[in-house]
């Protein structure tokens, strides 16, 4: 059976058909109900395979998340979005600069409708959200296989492109520490994500221990319990056992006197 598994390049979660049911169903999740929900499909899974591959479910950013829900919703624009970066690829690949910067200024303007369309339907998000949910689908529509992952709505993290594609000299470039504060800010973001996803881990199983460590203690008082009632039914098979001696020796004693009783009789009726 095969595992469920997150890729570390894009955040994209492997579908398999053993999890594919609760991927649907955590995916749907916000973030912060995400991982009290896989622990429940974890303990509810039909085999330890199964549950292996649940509970390597990665959580998704709240960024991912909110890209996730408008691929899940079937909005225009997210269709708009794939559309028009299949053009923008075309249009490249065909080097037609005219046709290329016409389609780059909707792709901007989408670009920023998408990402106030995110932000209203997650209930807000932050500017480094915001800015994720924006480099997801500047990456979907500047690469074929990042448009494939993104309509299977199971993000983990943002998409980020790094090769050659659709943008043209016109797409603004962030200044350099900018970026690397972006990147920081992320990764920040990330571990302490993990560290909540630990955290919680942890609480969970200390309940687990804690569980079990009072199951084991009325085990052992429900042994001793035993071992006790086996040594006083021990001793009273004992003194049982002495008694029928007893009781043996007594019918001996009786069946011997019987017969020496018996025999006087003959001899004296002869």
């Amino acid at each position: 059976m095969a595992a469920a598994l997150g890729s570390g390049q894009t955040g994209r979660i492997t579908d398999t058909s053993d999890v594919d049911q609760a991927a649907d169903e955590l995916y749907s999740l916000p973030p912060a109900d995400f991982v009290t929900a896989r622990t429940k499909r974890v303990t509810a899974a039909p085999d330890k395979d199964t549950a292996r591959a649940i509970a390597a479910l990665r959580r998704p950013t709240v960024a991912a998340w909110a890209v996730n829900r408008l691929v899940r919703d079937g909005h225009a624009l997210v269709d708009e979005a794939f559309d028009l970066g299949s053009r923008l690829r075309s249009a490249q690949r065909r080097m037609h600069g005219s046709e290329l910067r016409r389609l780059d200024v909707r792709r901007r303007e989408l670009i920023t409708e998408l990402t106030a369309l995110a932000s209203t339907s997650a209930g807000g998000l932050t500017p480094e959200a915001e800015q994720q949910v924006r480099n997801t689908f500047t990456a979907a529509m500047s690469d074929a296989t990042l448009a494939d992952q993104l309509r299977e709505a199971r993000l983990t993290k943002a998409l980020e492109y790094s090769g050659f594609g659709p943008l043209t000299d016109a797409t603004p470039i962030d200044d350099l520490s900018e970026r690397r504060a972006l990147r920081h800010e992320r990764k920040l973001a990330e571990a302490r994500e993990a560290l909540e996803e630990a955290e919680q881990r942890v609480t969970a199983h200390e309940k687990e221990v804690k569980d079990a460590t009072t199951e084991h203690a009325n085990r052992l008082r429900t042994l001793e319990d035993l071992r006790s009632q086996l040594r006083d039914a021990e001793r009273q098979a004992q003194q049982a056992k002495r008694t029928l001696d007893k009781a043996e020796q007594h019918l001996t004693s009786a069946e011997t006197a019987r017969t020496a009783a018996q025999t006087a009789v003959t001899e004296l009726e002869q």
